[in-house]
């Protein structure tokens, strides 16, 4: 039979010659290939490590950022078995909402759809004017201390409302309470959400009782303490370091 056709038993190109090159650079081609798989391979593990590790100290939803090619290629096997499962109808069933979602809905049909430059720019216009509110709240520390907190007090809260409804502009009001209210959030969202409230009702409700002064620092100082804590949540490892700060200080008292 001819050479090419001899399977295994025929002989190997002399060196040097174009087939001899050919089958070294197939050789090389092949181990660089198992090469690239390997270091894919352990590169994709270390990554799900890493997801893991940072969404469970601070919370975040590291699938919507980061997909894995998995679940790409799971969504497109499923989507074409259901479209290969129609018939070639082109209807697809549709799932049945709950009430939460018909509300959000109705609720959300009510706002223009605003592009990402429009969500932009209402997140920093919302955050500049809150945090110049904020920080010039401060010019009214002296009126603080002569016994009339009511200014800086109500001017400083209306900036940290202003600044958290920046962020539902670039979010989604939706997005923004879900991750709010998460549960490695929910006690710091409280006693923020909270503290924001009884200030406003202590400020302009309790003109002339006793005691208003100091019971509006003391929400004042909770409202800073609790969003420290809110914003340390989504920075790994950060509440852990604050924890350990604040028992060197205690037993540096003690």
């Amino acid at each position: 039979p001819p050479a090419s056709d001899a399977g295994s038993g025929a002989t190997p190109p002399p060196m040097g010659t174009p087939g001899h090159l050919l089958g070294r650079l197939r050789e090389g081609a092949s181990s660089v290939r198992d090469v690239a798989q390997n270091s894919a391979g352990r590169a994709r593990e270390g990554l799900a490590g890493l997801k893991e590790s940072v969404q469970s100290s601070t919370g975040i939803d590291m699938d919507g950022i980061l997909p894995t090619r998995s679940t790409e290629s799971n969504s497109t096997s499923v989507s074409s078995g259901r479209s290969s499962s129609q018939g070639g109808s082109g209807q697809q069933p549709q799932r049945e909402r709950t009430a939460l979602e018909q509300a959000e809905q109705e609720v959300c049909a009510l706002f223009p759809t605003l592009t990402i430059q429009e969500r932009v720019t209402g997140c920093l216009v919302c955050m500049g004017v809150g945090y110049i509110l904020s920080f010039g709240s401060f010019i009214r520390f002296r009126d603080l201390l002569l016994g009339d907190p009511v200014p800086f007090v109500a001017v400083a809260t209306f900036g940290n409302i202003l600044s958290l409804c920046g962020s539902c502009f670039l979010t989604g009001p939706t997005n923004q309470a879900k991750r709010m209210f998460h549960e490695t959030r929910r006690i710091a969202t409280g006693v923020y959400i909270g503290s924001l409230f009884f200030t406003l009702i202590v400020a302009f409700a309790g003109k002339g009782v006793p005691g208003q002064g100091p019971v509006l620092i003391l929400l004042m100082l909770c409202q800073y303490v609790s969003v420290a804590w809110y914003c340390m949540s989504y920075i790994p490892f950060a509440r852990q370091a604050a924890k350990r700060l604040f028992n060197r200080l205690v037993a540096n008292f003690e």
